[in-house]
């Protein structure tokens, strides 16, 4: 949605607030196969703008209990009683994640294309070019991929993940992991 201008983002959610109103009443009423067949239909863009328009649906100060009262089962599928659900006090908004400072201003979607086979020449700013490089590497992509396809050396790549994890290390945040691919072809 970040290509579009703020009128053509208010007709899209505009546009596609029936859908979100579909889509809660198939989720709450229908099956699987409801939901399914009513996402099939639609592209990236419009499922993007169905989650940001279904995201101003829901009010982040309603208790988490409420939110997801029509919820009856556990993530095994059994059975949940209403003394299990009455223990969960917390509110929408005391799930949302902190957002990493790091990533604001940052292209997610040119991150992506950069490191997509092709994606030579996606033009990124140094902190998606870090995020190019931590992706590329939890992906477990050979270090000469993800150097070429970003324009560094392979030193450079190896420079800029020790730099990932010191950061990561300094701040208390867990270092991101190895893809096998990347084990395989230093």
């Amino acid at each position: 949605m970040s290509g579009l201008t703020a009128a053509q983002r208010g007709d899209m959610a505009e546009a596609l607030l029936p859908e979100a109103a579909g889509l809660v009443v198939d989720v709450h009423e229908g099956s699987t196969d409801d939901i399914a067949a009513r996402l099939a239909g639609l592209s990236r863009h419009e499922l993007e703008g169905l989650a940001v328009v279904l995201a101003a649906l829901a009010d982040p100060d309603r208790g988490l209990r409420e939110a997801l009262s029509w919820v009856t089962f556990n993530e095994h599928g059994d059975r949940l009683y209403r003394s299990e659900l009455s223990q969960t006090q917390k509110a929408v908004r005391d799930l949302a994640p902190t957002t990493r400072r790091e990533l604001a201003g940052v292209d997610l979607v040119a991150v992506h294309r950069a490191l997509a086979p092709g994606g030579q020449g996606v033009p990124l700013t140094q902190g998606e070019r870090r995020l190019a490089i931590e992706v590329g590497y939890r992906r477990g992509m050979p270090k000469p991929a993800v150097a070429e396809r970003l324009g560094m050396s392979v030193d450079a790549v190896d420079r800029s993940w020790d730099r990932i994890k010191q950061r990561a290390r300094a701040a208390g945040e867990p270092v991101p992991v190895r893809g096998e691919a990347w084990q395989v072809a230093s």
